[in-house]
């Protein structure tokens, strides 16, 4: 066993008893209001991101805010000294964070609304361990995008950071069709790509993660292909707009496009993530479908990543962990202000 990577698994396994039992996760669900929810999280190691908040937010923005800054304090313990050869995936994998906060700068600017720091996703990067710093926006990058007159200014100046080359590829179409998807588009092939490539010459036991990023594209292209079916669009209106990262190939996208109508790719793609042929399945929402394919993705793969303690596979099984546990109170929090019933909101959980 690789002693670097023995630390890491130890240290999983340690700060997996942060993170909340499924008990508490329905008791939240179950919680009349904010204040309700913040009794079951006292005594929990969300409680002190709440204490810092709480003199300037409350509500569902606190718990929202607060389910981000642990996140990132529990992400930090993973990844503080970690394996040399793991700098550059997690690098790669974190600047995703940067990604959502340029999107929201994009599409604010596009629909001429107004955007500020507080909306986004910034990570003080003076908490990162050296090394790590690198992929992250710096606040000043972010508050002269906020301050750029439209989309292509800020796609100019994603150029320096990186982001920018490949938003140029596409910045005719976006000019020509006024259509700001295939811009956010190119920042997902941006993320991907990096990923991928940071895992392509590792130490040859990556395999489940590698796997697993590439999952998440299949998940992409496939829910885009489904709508783009429903709609009765043509493949090559939509075919920029697919990443080539995941393991279904382009080909096999058009293949699977041309094979049938909607219905028919909706029980390939049921097949294809080993999901019960059910009536209730093959009729749902694309959203709900979508979340009952990432639970089977989740469920598969966490396991796989568990077991590699000798691998890099354990410091992201931690930080997957911990990025699900967000998303899933988002879920809880953005449900409840809307009212929603507790019967819906288990089920857009991916537990």
């Amino acid at each position: 066993m690789d002693a670097t990577y023995a630390g890491s698994a130890a240290k999983a396994r340690i700060l997996k008893s942060e993170l909340l039992t499924e008990d508490a996760i329905n008791r939240i669900i179950d919680a009349a209001n904010p204040t309700d929810i913040i009794a079951v999280l006292e005594g929990t190691s969300y409680q002190e991101h709440l204490k810092a908040l709480s003199t300037f937010y409350s509500g569902y923005d606190l718990l929202e805010l607060a389910s981000t800054r642990k996140m990132i304090s529990y992400i930090l313990k993973v990844v503080e000294a970690p394996p040399s050869g793991a700098m550059e995936v997690i690098k790669s994998y974190v600047s995703r964070w940067d990604i959502e906060s340029i999107k929201s700068i994009i599409t604010s600017k596009f629909l001429g609304r107004k955007v500020d720091m507080e909306d986004l996703f910034i990570v003080d990067s003076s908490r990162f361990p050296i090394g790590l710093t690198s992929n992250l926006i710096t606040k000043e990058d972010y508050s002269l995008m906020i301050n750029e007159s439209d989309v292509e200014s800020i796609t100019k100046y994603l150029t320096k950071l990186g982001y920018g080359v490949y938003m140029l590829r596409f910045i005719d179409e976006y000019r020509k069709e006024r259509d700001i998807s295939i811009l956010l588009y190119a920042l997902d092939i941006a993320y991907f790509s990096r990923l991928v490539d940071s895992l392509k010459f590792f130490r040859g036991d990556e395999a489940p993660l590698r796997y697993y990023f590439r999952e998440q594209v299949d998940i992409k292209n496939l829910t885009t292909i489904i709508k783009a079916k429903e709609l009765k669009l043509d493949f090559s209106s939509i075919s920029p707009g697919l990443i080539d990262y995941g393991n279904i190939k382009i080909k096999q996208l058009t293949e699977m496009y041309s094979s049938g109508d909607h219905m028919a790719m909706r029980e390939q793609i049921i097949k294809y993530f080993n999901l019960e042929q059910t009536d209730e399945l093959k009729n749902m929402s694309l959203g709900d479908l979508e979340i009952e394919i990432r639970k089977s993705s989740f469920r598969k793969n966490m396991p796989k990543l568990a077991s590699q303690s000798s691998s890099i596979g354990s410091i992201f099984y931690s930080i997957i962990l911990a990025e699900n546990e967000r998303n899933n109170l988002r879920k809880i929090f953005a449900g409840k202000a809307h009212g929603m019933d507790k019967d819906r909101i288990k089920r857009m959980l991916v537990l």
